[in-house]
């Protein structure tokens, strides 16, 4: 197998030049001495981006070390290596799907973004105008880049080489990404466009995203769908994903009931002791 580079490599540099931008702001009123009014405002800016951007560094760090310890277990794991030709028709097809999603939400946001947009024209004084042709080219711009730029990443990280699926209990490499979990559903599925069968083991997780916990589904691609010991080596993986998801939430369920029964502990001494002190009271009471 070729040597894999670590996906979150790229994501730490990104997150590190995200947070020279925002060094640059705090000093754009030093340099440009008509916006030295704003000074404050550019400083504010630019701490936010620097906190948020080094906060994403490390949390990427974190995953780097996490995916470098993956790979040193890969012996233990299910691999699959593709052909270019099967794995890129794959790729391509998710890729379809994706973007005619994605096209349906632009035209939606840039519909409403427009409209806030002109009653803001409408509404505002003669000098202040221009704040809605502000407001509709800074929220537009970051419509088509999180709805049309960004998805485009899925494509470009899923054909880096080499094309290769890496899948442990609770974690794996697919489509070009590392993936971890401690909550997933597997499950072997067939994906059908109409013209081509694909033999698919899918996983569908809880992760952190950029829109909070949601459960997400990817799906690598079994290379050959007629054998029938690749097929056998899937489900047998299949119920490890979902049997180590079974552990972990018994594990989590019995931490809970534990502490539980701790607060209870607490709480029912707590009822001991104040039953004591009433019964002091009244006895002094009645003496």
């Amino acid at each position: 197998m070729l040597e894999i580079k670590n996906p979150e490599k790229q994501n730490i540099i990104l997150a590190l030049i995200v947070a020279v931008l925002g060094v640059v702001i705090i000093f754009v009123p030093f340099v440009i001495r008509a916006v030295g009014l704003y000074q404050f405002y550019f400083t504010y800016a630019g701490v936010v981006i620097i906190i948020f951007s080094l906060g994403y560094a490390i949390f990427f760090y974190r995953r780097y070390r996490q995916f470098e310890a993956f790979l040193e277990k890969k012996e233990e794991a299910l691999i699959w290596e593709y052909d270019e030709a099967q794995y890129e028709g794959f790729i391509g097809e998710l890729n379809e799907i994706q973007k005619n999603s994605e096209k349906k939400k632009i035209w939606i946001l840039l519909g409403i973004e427009l409209a806030i947009s002109i009653l803001l024209f409408i509404m505002l004084s003669e000098g202040m105008k221009w704040l809605g042709f502000v407001f509709f080219a800074f929220f537009a711009a970051l419509s088509i880049l999180f709805t049309i730029i960004l998805p485009q990443s899925f494509k470009y990280k899923a054909l880096v080489k080499p094309y290769v699926t890496i899948i442990h209990e609770d974690s794996a490499y697919i489509m070009g990404r590392f993936h971890r979990w401690t909550k997933a559903q597997a499950k072997l599925k067939n994906y059908d466009n109409g013209e081509k069968m694909y033999k698919v083991l899918a996983i569908n997780y809880e992760a952190l995203t950029r829109n909070g916990k949601l459960f997400q589904e990817w799906t690598a691609v079994i290379p050959n769908p007629d054998d029938s010991r690749m097929i056998a080596e899937a489900k047998t993986w299949v119920s490890r994903i979902n049997k180590f998801t079974r552990i972990h939430e018994k594990k989590m369920s019995e931490r809970k009931s534990r502490s539980e029964q701790l607060f209870d502990k607490i709480i029912g001494k707590n009822k001991d002791q104040s039953t004591k002190l009433e019964k002091a009271t009244e006895s002094k009471t009645r003496k």
